[in-house]
């Protein structure tokens, strides 16, 4: 028996790692070799006077990423929107989820 909720998410999914595929062969590796966090660290050392890792930097990037990502359907729908949610999350998820 077919089940219509997982064939959407499916359909879905399939489309969000072709995206992801497209633009990392687009863009450099900014979340490994070719990463640098130097003004994050500086505004969050500014004004929580902590130090804070790479890791650290790109959990809080990601959850920027999501709430910025997110706040654009108060503008509407826009499937790309959502596409690019579905990567963010999933990415903050792995490095969150330790």
């Amino acid at each position: 028996m077919a089940n219509e909720f997982i064939s959407s998410a499916t359909n879905t999914l399939k489309e969000v790692a072709k995206t992801m595929q497209e633009r990392g062969d687009q863009y450099a590796d900014t979340w490994g070799k070719d990463g640098v966090w130097h003004l994050t660290k500086a505004i969050v050392k500014q004004y929580t006077k902590v130090d804070v890792d790479d890791e650290t930097c790109k959990a809080i990037a990601l959850a920027t990423f999501i709430d910025q990502k997110y706040s654009r359907f108060a503008g509407g729908y826009k499937k790309d929107t959502a596409i690019d949610l579905v990567n963010y999350i999933a990415a903050l998820a792995d490095k969150v989820g330790h």
